[in-house]
């Protein structure tokens, strides 16, 4: 394993392990997480135990995948957020934690991703959507979540890339 590898998952679980111990006791962080997870449970198999707020400053949120840890990282932005799309990140982030836990190959996303219609993802999906396999799997997922339903043509892409199975 290089140093640089090492270096950046020892960040990642600094950052991670610093920001729950700084929003541990904090109210907001704690509603805004307990009623997003409301929103998926028993949508999902599983849902991640902790989520670290980052300041409102750093408006990206993430999911991040260092060896074999999985770290959620949330902007405290989303707080303010209309309620129509305050928890969008937190959903689409758990949805890459989801995706990470059964994620394709490279070379088979690739094949997946090849020849996909970018406009209608696009269109029916977003943007975001479009810029690759891993987005578009973390999109459909918000959308499902959230009630929308898609075509056989996103659905099957959405499947071929191993995206999370939502009840």
């Amino acid at each position: 394993m290089k140093i640089s590898s090492r270096l950046a998952s020892f960040k990642y679980s600094l950052a991670y392990k610093t920001l729950l111990y700084i929003n541990k006791n904090n109210p907001r962080t704690e509603a805004y997480k307990n009623e997003g997870l409301k929103l998926l449970a028993g949508k999902v198999a599983r849902l991640p135990e902790n989520i670290a707020f980052k300041p409102s400053f750093t408006p990206k949120s993430s999911c991040i995948k260092a060896f074999d840890k999985l770290y959620i990282f949330i902007s405290k932005s989303n707080l303010k957020k209309p309620e129509s799309e305050r928890y969008d990140s937190l959903i689409h982030e758990i949805g890459h934690w989801l995706h990470f836990q059964n994620l394709p190959s490279p070379a088979e996303r690739k094949t997946a991703w090849r020849n996909v219609n970018l406009n209608k993802i696009h269109t029916e999906v977003s943007p975001r959507a479009a810029s690759d396999s891993k987005e578009f799997v973390a999109e459909v997922f918000k959308w499902l979540i959230k009630g929308k339903t898609f075509d056989e043509y996103i659905m099957n892409l959405y499947k071929q890339l191993r995206g999370p199975q939502v009840k």
